[in-house]
């Protein structure tokens, strides 16, 4: 231990260290500690010295000295400090307390009173110094945050300028939508309204002018059927609602199917066609109907795009694990720079509307939609306007035979169901559809809505088959075929007729109570296949 205590008194000077020297010089003086404490000019209470131990365990007699401290040059008395009681004995210099805790009242050495104005300039320039890079640094951190916050700011009006072109190219797409939308539909829809009109003025009296104008309306309205059908299927698309029915399939008649499909606009257009196919069968795992209509897109769009006389071509091989269906025509061509944008919802290559039918820009987003949901994938090849194009499917190959086919095909032939309800609140649906059941042998009661569905039922005879509408007003199919099965039981077969036809409607169908679930149009040839197995 020192005999003086000057070199002690020299280290308080130095924040590095201070707390080890303070206690030292308490030890060598008789005290247990020697606190230095600086006035914080901002909060003005007295806090510990840079370098100095930052918290203590204190009573409400430490907080009460620290405050006279703030009052008196020199003090002493009783505080609770750490968990037990101390004499303190201060000293206060220029806003600097140098507090002396003992057991037993201990004065202040000489030297280190005559210490005490220059080490409080010490401890008020470091505490100085230290708010000010405390300061400094808060700064730097302000502004660093504002450059952050500039640059997110930045990003964001980015952003919001790219959203804006976004929407405005969406508004700019969904106008064009609706216009073409407006014209696929007036195009179908004009020959019928002149067919209808012509069959008012001719009557039944000229046979073969019924006829003609009959197969313009029926062809034309496949055309608006075809128009519905795309629209409701990329609704399910962008919904998710898509599911496939998966099966072992040839694709080679697969690819004859769609053939068939499309073979009248082939045809009509004069176009020299050939399907070159390997050798085998060659099977694939999926959906018939889905991968039918993929393939008869790709026909009717080589079909449309080419000049009436031109040249298709569909090949279909096996390589390296996959199926590859290619179709192939020498039509419009495709520029380099849509090949990938031609599969984008609502996209038509430019130009095209004055040099073939037009379209949506439906048929190539479901292509690629139905064969990516098979595990497969398409592309479009072209070697630019007017040299004609290529889209080639690749789907997995599935190896073994595929199992035997159940026939499907329609029946055809008059009912031998006699007795039939249909339940519609549309008056010309609901007249139509039972005067196709009359010309089919059936006796047929109509009702339009779902009070008077339940009213018929109890008649005598009972209807056998019943055709209900889910869109009812008041209380809808669902409800009225719950209430039909409470009252009558399974004396009747009950189908739903309906506009959507996802798993989620056929389920809901089932749970009411239906027998099967119809989604709208329904064909004359799927009416006939359920009245043969009534």
């Amino acid at each position: 231990m020192p005999h003086s205590p000057r070199p002690l008194i020299d280290a308080l000077a130095s924040e590095t260290g201070r707390e080890q020297a303070a206690q030292a010089l308490a030890n060598v003086i008789g005290a247990k500690h020697l606190l230095l404490l600086v006035k914080d000019p901002e909060l003005g209470v007295l806090l510990p010295a840079p370098g100095m131990r930052k918290t203590h365990v204190a009573g409400p007699s430490w907080r009460t000295f620290l405050q006279r401290c703030l009052q008196e040059v020199r003090l002493e008395g009783s505080v609770e400090l750490e968990g037990r009681d101390w004499h303190a004995n201060a000293c206060v210099e220029s806003d600097c307390a140098f507090v002396l805790l003992c057991d037993t009242p201990s004065p202040f050495p000489h030297d280190l009173l005559e210490s005490l104005p220059l080490l409080a300039a010490v401890l008020c320039a470091q505490q100085a110094l230290g708010i000010g890079n405390a300061t400094a640094a808060d700064a730097r951190d302000a502004a660093a945050r504002a450059h952050q916050l500039a640059t997110a700011l930045d990003t964001a009006r980015a952003s919001a300028a790219e959203l804006n072109r976004q929407l405005r190219l969406e508004h700019q797409q969904k106008d064009e939508f609706l216009a073409m939308l407006a014209h696929e539909l007036r195009n179908p829809l004009a020959p019928i309204v002149t067919a209808i009109e012509v069959l008012k003025r001719t009557g039944a009296q000229d046979a073969d002018c019924r006829d003609r104008q009959l197969a313009v309306m029926g062809r034309q309205m496949q055309q608006v059927t075809h128009l519905v059908d795309d629209l409701l299927d990329i609704s399910r698309v962008s919904r998710g609602l898509i599911e496939l029915r998966h099966e072992v399939l040839s694709i080679q008649e697969v690819v004859a199917a769609a053939v068939e499909a499309s073979r009248p606009l082939i045809d009509s257009r004069r176009h020299n066609f050939r399907l070159a196919c390997a050798v085998g069968d060659l099977h694939v795992s999926g959906d018939r109907v889905r991968l039918t209509q993929v393939f008869s897109n790709l026909l009717n769009n080589a079909a449309k795009y080419t000049d009436p006389g031109g040249d298709i071509v569909v090949h279909v091989d096996g390589t390296a694990g996959n199926v590859e269906v290619r179709v192939c025509d020498n039509g419009l061509g495709i520029p380099p720079e849509m090949l990938k944008a031609v599969f984008v919802l609502f996209t038509q290559v430019p130009g095209s509307l004055d040099r073939a039918p037009g379209g949506l820009g439906i048929g190539l987003t479901l292509v690629r939609t139905l064969i990516e949901l098979h595990g497969g994938r398409v592309e479009a090849r072209s070697e630019g306007v007017g040299r004609g194009s290529a889209f080639v499917v690749a789907l997995p190959l599935v190896e073994g035979e595929r199992p035997a086919a159940v026939g499907n095909e329609a029946p055809s032939g008059a009912s031998s169901v006699a007795e039939i309800l249909v339940v519609d609140d549309n008056v010309d649906a609901a007249e139509t559809l039972a005067e196709v059941l009359r010309l089919m042998g059936a006796r047929v009661s109509v009702a339009y809505d779902g009070a008077q569905a339940l009213a018929l039922g109890t008649r005598d005879p009972h209807p056998e088959l019943v055709f209900l509408d889910i869109g009812l007003p008041g209380m809808d199919g669902y409800e009225t075929a719950r209430e039909w099965r409470r009252r009558f039981g399974s004396k009747a077969r009950l189908f739903a007729l309906t506009g959507y036809g996802s798993a989620n409607d056929r389920r809901r169908s089932a749970q009411a109570g239906f027998d099967g679930h119809l989604v709208k149009p329904v064909t004359i040839e799927l009416i006939e296949t359920l009245l043969c197995k009534a």
